[in-house]
């Protein structure tokens, strides 16, 4: 079942200042209690994630822009429209954030989680 696609997909404000995301589908993943999530990310020129977690590990591309990901203690590393990267479910996410000053940086994530369970929690 798609929750929501194209053109009917919404826009949400997240919890992180300035970062929009929207749910482009949500399948149900037949014989298990999970659903496989895309979502559009779009961070704000300069937008910093504040340090966070991810309860699943998930999957990153990078559509438009630079990203700069860091998890636990490893050094940070940039990646570019058309790059992946992978969510980590095992270490605190202790930075991502758009490199561009001036552009926003958009990507796609995915990932399979419970219904009603939130992909980025707080530390």
């Amino acid at each position: 079942m798609t929750e929501s696609n194209g053109d009917h997909a919404h826009a949400q404000q997240t919890g992180f200042a300035g970062v929009m995301r929207r749910t482009l589908e949500r399948l149900a993943l037949p014989g298990d209690d999970r659903e496989l999530v895309v979502a559009e990310v779009t961070y704000p020129p300069g937008g910093v994630a504040p340090l966070h977690r991810h309860p699943v590990g998930g999957i990153i591309y990078i559509v438009e822009g630079t990203a700069e990901s860091a998890y636990g203690s490893e050094a940070p590393r940039r990646y570019r429209a058309g790059e992946t990267l992978q969510d980590r479910a095992d270490l605190p996410h202790t930075l991502f954030r758009n490199c561009d000053p001036d552009r926003p940086l958009r990507f796609l994530t995915i990932y399979a989680l419970e219904p009603g369970r939130s992909y980025t929690m707080e530390s």
